[in-house]
């Protein structure tokens, strides 16, 4: 089972392994580190609760966002990472605006 299946009572029993790493969303941690990957990123904006993402999406949503300059990211080891506290400031520059 893979890590990003999460088991609900309103997932479809139907859902394939590969459909459900692209559209079910992993176990949201009670607690954030201070460096998230994008789908913890994407969590800690509330974007797994909008209805309109599933993790995919939400790729493309935070690489939008890092093309335009609102949001930065760290990239090492060939991955991208967050940090909590520019998660912080692009929350608080779109509540600015």
């Amino acid at each position: 089972m893979s890590k990003w299946q999460k088991v609900n009572s309103t997932s479809n029993p139907r859902l394939t392994l590969s459909q459900c790493e692209a559209s079910c969303w992993p176990p949201r941690p009670e607690r954030f580190a201070e460096l998230l990957t994008p789908i913890e990123a994407a969590q800690y904006l509330r974007l797994d609760e909008t209805g309109n993402h599933t993790p995919q999406t939400t790729m493309r949503t935070l690489n939008y966002w890092r093309d335009r300059g609102d949001l930065r990211a760290t990239k090492f080891a060939r991955r991208v990472w967050y940090l909590k506290e520019e998660l912080e400031r692009f929350l608080q520059n779109k509540t600015k605006k």
